[in-house]
């Protein structure tokens, strides 16, 4: 199983891309993340490459992709961290001067253009879908709002609604209803 890294690298005003099969990382413009954003939005909403497939809406795949395992996948989430600003890995990285997506009979290809050569990421729908969903993660981040707004099914959060209450600062609820947001509040009077 293939597995990305991103960051946000303030100084530089750039994206870093890792992958461990790669020898550098991979400096990301804002012009190029408009074009690969762009781009894979695109391909999620064309639906699958299969003829006959109805594709489903993007919202209903992108969520099964983020909470549903797949088969021999180990149980790893989505997760953040931080990296020391002079972090010895961004003294080689490389800048990324073209990107293009190759669609395959049941597989997509991100090709990333450097100097250095040509990096490739060899994905499945689901592993595009969370690939996105990462570099997005990565773009609330960096505040970069200078392009026209994602997708909701890509904005949203999946988390259910006890989980985002937490991590929007509010205390748990208890009681009948607790996880429902259309269970009827109670007023601070009540």
């Amino acid at each position: 199983m293939l597995s990305t890294t991103f960051g946000y690298h303030a100084s530089e005003d750039r994206v870093w891309l890792a992958c461990p099969a790669w020898p550098q990382r991979l400096w990301l413009t804002r012009r190029i993340v408009r074009q690969i954003l762009g781009e894979v939005v695109r391909q999620i909403e064309a639906g699958p490459a299969a003829d006959g497939d109805a594709a489903p809406l993007p919202a209903a795949e992108h969520e099964a992709s983020l909470n549903q395992r797949q088969p021999g996948e180990p149980a790893r989430a989505l997760q953040t961290g931080r990296e020391a600003v002079d972090a010895r890995a961004l003294a080689d990285a490389v800048l990324c001067t073209r990107f293009a997506l190759l669609r395959g009979a049941s597989h997509i290809d991100l090709v990333f253009v450097t100097t250095a050569g040509e990096r490739r990421l060899h994905l499945s729908r689901i592993g595009l879908h969370r690939w996105v969903h990462g570099l997005h993660m990565v773009l609330s981040h960096a505040q970069w709002q200078d392009w026209a707004p994602s997708p909701d099914w890509l904005t949203r959060s999946y988390l259910p609604p006890a989980l985002q209450r937490l991590l929007q600062g509010h205390a748990p609820q208890a009681g009948p209803g607790a996880d429902n947001p259309r269970a009827p509040q109670r007023g601070p009077d009540a």
